[in-house]
């Protein structure tokens, strides 16, 4: 016989108890499943932002295998094909399916595509729109670049980009060794803003780049750089800064030393060169005739803590709340900025809008309208200059 003592009988109550054990059981399970509930919720919140950078769906959205289907032509817009890639529009196709529509961001299927040319009234995006410029909307060809399929080649001496000098340092390689007077601009390439610029052809510069994990923005390629604009970083806007706030926005990159070829302003110096003080890019303060008048770049890539004086007691020291109406770049971007101080830096997009506005050079207000002393503070010019509001 077992010299084991009987198993006690099982109690209602007591610290040791079978309802206490169950209770504690039950109590810690319902931990474990709130916290493997929030983790997987935090998850599927954070990996959507990041997975929603690059296209998604189903392949039908945007490509066509043979450009047709039931007898007819798969196209996005009035633009003829067929177009590299089995793409049913390419680049206008897709990003400017309806000139005359009123959508700034058309939902395909699972992809949201941004339309750089459209008439949604108060929509325009970050880069602005080509709207303006277009042929047969009642186009001003001085309100923006003149995008070959979109506008005519302007007239001399405007069908060179200002600035330009030859074979100035690219990311990958060297800038084109000339301009053609013909040439026109293109979205893409050598002759364009996006993708590779050291590969002509615009749709083998952007290949592959929709398709690209672009969580981490590192400009390594042209789709894991900064709005495919290859070898640019910065901080991305999930709906392209329409509704942005001033600490929502895109976060542009700068730098005040004037020593590395990733901010937004090189890029634009890429064209513009002597625009831009970057040895690569020419580094000088003229920059030529055009209309038989000299210019002199406004400064681009620098501090407000270098211009003149120092950011305290100086014109620019009001200007302390970021504002979408003249952005600043920050060598750090994260688009969430809400101060501005002595370390932001004024680059060209403060300016400046990218593709096209509704005011003569690309700018983001009516340069006619700006007045010291009886201006509107925190308008236009006025924005940076605050001293010269009153």
């Amino acid at each position: 016989m077992s010299n084991n003592p009987p198993i006690p009988p099982l109690e209602k109550g007591g610290e040791g108890g079978f309802e206490h054990r169950t209770h504690r059981m039950t109590h810690r399970v319902f931990c474990v499943f709130l916290f493997s509930l929030c983790s997987m919720l935090f998850a599927l919140c954070f990996l959507s932002e990041v997975v929603d950078a690059r296209v998604k769906g189903k392949c039908k959205d945007c490509h066509s295998m043979h450009y047709s289907y039931e007898g007819g032509e798969m196209t996005y817009g009035d633009i003829a094909g067929p177009f590299p890639a089995l793409t049913e529009g390419g680049c206008l196709g897709c990003h400017g399916q309806t000139p005359y529509g009123t959508e700034n961001i058309i939902t395909i299927g699972k992809a949201r595509v941004p339309q750089v040319l459209h008439n949604m009234e108060n929509g325009d995006l970050a880069a602005g729109n080509f709207y303006y410029v277009a042929d047969g909307y009642n186009p001003v060809y001085s309100k923006g670049h003149n995008l070959k399929g979109i506008s005519l080649q302007e007239d001399p001496p405007m069908d060179v980009p200002p600035a330009f000098m030859r074979s100035v340092i690219i990311p990958g390689g060297l800038g084109p060794a000339d301009w053609p007077g013909q040439q026109q601009l293109t979205c893409a390439g050598t002759w364009g803003c996006h993708g590779d610029r050291t590969i002509e052809d615009p749709c083998k510069a952007i290949y592959g780049a929709h398709h690209t994990d672009d969580s981490v923005i590192d400009g390594s390629t042209a789709g894991r750089s900064y709005r495919f604009l290859y070898g640019i970083t910065g901080k991305e806007h999930r709906d392209w800064e329409y509704l942005a706030t001033i600490n929502n926005h895109n976060g542009y990159k700068g730098d005040m030393t004037h020593s590395s070829m990733d901010t937004i302003s090189y890029l634009c110096g890429e064209c513009h060169a002597k625009f831009h003080p970057h040895s690569n890019l020419g580094g000088i303060r003229e920059v030529g005739q055009a209309y038989n008048s000299m210019w002199f770049r406004h400064p681009a890539d620098i501090a407000f803590s270098a211009i003149h004086v120092n950011f305290a007691g100086s014109e620019y020291q009001g200007y302390v709340r970021y504002s979408l109406e003249a952005p600043v770049a920050y060598s750090r971007p994260t688009g969430g900025e809400e101060v501005v101080d002595m370390d932001s830096i004024v680059m060209c997009l403060s300016c400046h809008r990218a593709h096209a506005s509704p005011y003569p050079d690309i700018l983001r207000w009516d340069y006619n309208n700006m007045f010291v002393r009886n201006g509107l503070p925190g308008a236009g010019c006025l924005t940076c200059h605050t001293s010269k509001v009153q």
